[in-house]
């Protein structure tokens, strides 16, 4: 009589081992588009809280009475990474300094900060105007 004893030898077939590749292809597929949306959008809230940053402490250093002209985005920029982020000396009417700057802003968050500032105005009366879209023109 013959035994029913099967191969100790069993393993996964080629069939299973190519469905369970294919399985983790289409999932692959799917998640990394996602995962690269996800990391852009990441960099465009941070440059929007940067860029807000930059705008509240100019609009406040504005409404105390100091005043500077921004010649633009982009000079504003590089200046307030000036002097380990001391940046631009603004002065009041009565002459007072105020040392207006962000500290740890590395060029990059500079740069991306930029996209959603404007200058409106002209002279020693322009302000530092913060938009939720990104700027079409540097200025």
């Amino acid at each position: 009589m013959k035994s029913k004893h099967l191969s100790s030898a069993q393993g996964f077939s080629l069939v299973e081992l190519l469905v369970v590749i294919a399985v983790i292809a289409i999932i692959a597929a799917i998640a990394i588009p996602n995962i690269a949306n996800i990391t852009s959008g990441a960099t465009t809230a941070k440059d929007q809280r940067n860029a807000q940053n930059i705008a509240s402490i100019a609009m406040a250093a504005r409404a105390a009475g100091y005043t500077n002209e921004f010649a633009s985005v982009t000079a504003l920029i590089t200046a307030l990474r000036a002097n380990d982020g001391q940046g631009i000396t603004m002065t009041n009417v009565n002459g007072a300094a105020l040392n207006f700057g962000v500290n740890g802003l590395v060029d990059a968050d500079a740069t991306g900060a930029g996209r959603f500032l404007k200058i409106v105005g002209t002279g020693a009366n322009n302000q530092l105007v913060y938009s939720q879209t990104t700027n079409a023109t540097t200025n």
